[in-house]
């Protein structure tokens, strides 16, 4: 930042009146034989204002010999990196999925051609910049209405009567960083990226116990063993037998909350702005094994406060209280999610116990026979999910303009619904 100089920070401008949920849903509901409700197809669906303040109960301990679990209350205020879905958040997926690309994103002001991210005053080191990260977030709020995309201001301090003579500082578009990167096109490739399931081995990498079974670990290209260093995945999950999670390739280093002791653990994507690009295809494919009580070809694709996966994704203690913090409202977000074998619908849902949260029935329609780009957008305290044209492409950058045409809500759309979580 430049000193004494006052410098508006741009944001795309808050959403307009349109087509919400419940106007989509009217004379289209309908129940499916599984019990899920659907109501009309969309291209895109927006969660808006998920910033409320709340708790939830953070884990503490995980101890293998007596089985139990510790938890301590965990207040938020709804901006910053205790808020559900705001702080760490890991990517998952499960089959049957083939997956061409993901990116991941961080939002930036480019400012003179210096960066700022932008982060909560919890991110930072010292009082200084946590100053700056409350004013960021201050302007923002006093910038939402403002859809200019460049801004000329005077270095304060100047008195000249005349404006040739006055310096000016150039603040260009916004800008959204690519921060990690996969293709699975042969030999697959990740950068900024590590591939993990729930499959720990103390001889390779993660753990095992009889109290909790196997925490995170480092998973092969198929998805389907423990191996001992993070490994590209081959873009291929054959049946919803098969899941991964998906970290930054940075491994926890006192720089995390408390995880699971010697589970395999890496730091999750942070920050009120971020955004997560894949291109994937979900063909029709039934589990090999005979378990009937495990979802089969149900594609999915979400997002979970990281502390959950790197507790215990699954399971609870002996005293039969779940582990990690999912339970008490600490974050969940589906993009897109098929809930019945073979169903052809795939929907969205915000998991916050004990907060304001919900799921909108209206669907995506699931790509089978051929490739769909997708992308989920946490920005301006809104969730965008949403479809994207064939021939958007996830390059090393994303201007403000094209991440404002994912989000831009049209009045009277039907195919973009608006699902509030707050007023």
């Amino acid at each position: 930042m430049y000193p004494n100089t006052c410098i508006a920070i741009l944001f795309a401008p808050p959403l307009v009146s349109g087509m919400t949920s419940g106007q989509l849903c009217r004379g289209t509901a309908s129940e499916s034989d599984d019990g899920n409700w659907y109501c009309s197809e969309v291209n895109t669906i927006t969660y808006r204002n998920i910033s409320q303040s709340g708790s939830y109960n953070r884990t503490t301990s995980v101890d293998p010999d007596t089985g139990i679990c510790g938890h301590r209350p965990v207040s938020y205020s709804g901006f910053g990196a205790l808020t559900p879905l705001f702080g760490e958040l890991s990517m998952h997926l499960r089959g049957p999925m083939n997956v061409s690309q993901i990116a991941v994103y961080n939002f930036y002001a480019s400012i003179s051609g210096q960066h700022e991210r932008i982060l909560y005053a919890s991110d930072r080191r010292n009082a200084e910049a946590a100053a700056q990260a409350k004013l960021m977030l201050r302007r923002r709020e006093e910038n939402r209405a403002v859809s200019s995309t460049t801004l000329q201001t005077r270095v304060a301090g100047s008195r000249t009567s005349d404006p040739s003579a006055t310096p000016v500082v150039h603040a260009a578009a916004a800008e959204w960083g690519r921060v990690a990167y996969y293709t699975s096109t042969a030999p697959a490739e990740a950068t900024g990226l590590a591939f993990l399931a729930n499959l720990g081995d103390p001889r390779l990498s993660g753990t095992f116990d009889y109290s909790f079974g196997n925490s995170l670990g480092y998973v092969s290209g198929t998805g389907g063993k423990c191996v001992s260093e993070s490994t590209p995945f081959d873009g291929t999950l054959e049946t919803s037998e098969f899941e991964i999670a998906v970290f930054t390739d940075k491994p926890c280093s006192g720089n995390c909350n408390y995880a699971r002791p010697d589970a395999t653990a890496h730091r999750g994507w942070e920050g009120e702005s971020k955004a997560f690009f894949i291109e994937f295809q979900m063909d029709h494919y039934d589990n090999y094994g005979t378990d009937q009580g495990m979802l089969s070809d149900a594609p999915a694709w979400w997002f979970l406060n990281a502390d959950i996966p790197r507790i215990l994704q699954y399971g609870n203690d002996r005293n039969n209280i779940p582990c990690s913090c999912w339970s008490t409202g600490c974050g969940e977000f589906d993009a897109f999610e098929v809930l019945g074998r073979g169903e052809e619908r795939a929907k969205s849902t915000i998991h916050r116990q004990g907060n304001l949260e919900g799921g909108d029935s209206n669907y995506f329609k699931r790509p089978v026979g051929r490739t769909l780009k997708f992308a989920v957008i946490f920005h301006n305290l809104n969730i965008t999910a949403s479809v994207l044209d064939d021939n958007f492409e996830f390059g090393r950058t994303l201007d403000q303009d094209q991440i404002a045409d994912i989000i831009a809500y049209e009045p009277k759309s039907n195919t973009h619904s608006l699902f509030g979580i707050g007023t």
